[in-house]
């Protein structure tokens, strides 16, 4: 079961990566309509199941939520912390997906990323201690700057996957 789920992680973070998001994006809901859209197809497709059977797996926002909380849940200092979308299937265990939209911040160059990122990290590693799998997904609306110095962007992906089961994407639109 393990290898599976891995293989189906993996998977879904590389379509992920790659799912087109249109620039006249605006509000963190529409981001989550076409992640939802993206994980949906590719879930119902990878585990062979119909749409009857999906929508008892697949959760998010205004489709099927009330039915996830009280799997997806995590509780902390008295605090909800609940997913964007959350997959629940035996072959697979729980996997919570944090999104992030992350605005432009006054003139063109500037993001709302910094805060953006550390917020989703904080919710991942909560949602890590109950959930088997968690996958962070932040979307910036301006492009990713590179910057002068030592940039730790893949240190941190790989010390949040190895010690969390924590899956970061951090990218633009398309």
């Amino acid at each position: 079961m393990a290898k599976f789920s891995e293989g189906f992680v993996h998977n879904l973070v590389e379509k992920l990566n790659n799912v087109a998001i249109p620039k006249t994006i605006r509000k963190e809901g529409e981001l989550e309509a076409i992640i939802y859209k993206t994980v949906r197809n590719y879930t119902k497709k990878a585990l062979g199941v119909g749409d009857a059977r999906i929508d008892d797996i697949v959760f998010a926002h205004g489709v099927n939520w009330k039915k996830s909380k009280k799997d997806q849940n995590v509780i902390v200092y008295g605090c909800e912390n609940t997913s964007d979308i959350f997959i629940k299937e035996r072959r697979l265990d729980t996997i919570y997906i944090e999104l992030k939209f992350s605005k432009r911040r006054g003139n063109k160059e500037a993001s709302a990323l910094p805060g953006d990122l550390q917020r989703a990290i904080g919710q991942s590693i909560i949602a890590s201690l109950v959930h088997r799998y968690v996958i962070c997904l932040i979307v910036c609306e301006t492009k990713i700057r590179k910057r002068k110095g030592k940039d730790y962007s893949k240190e941190l992906q790989e010390k949040l996957r190895r010690d969390h089961r924590i899956e970061l994407i951090v990218r633009s639109m398309s």
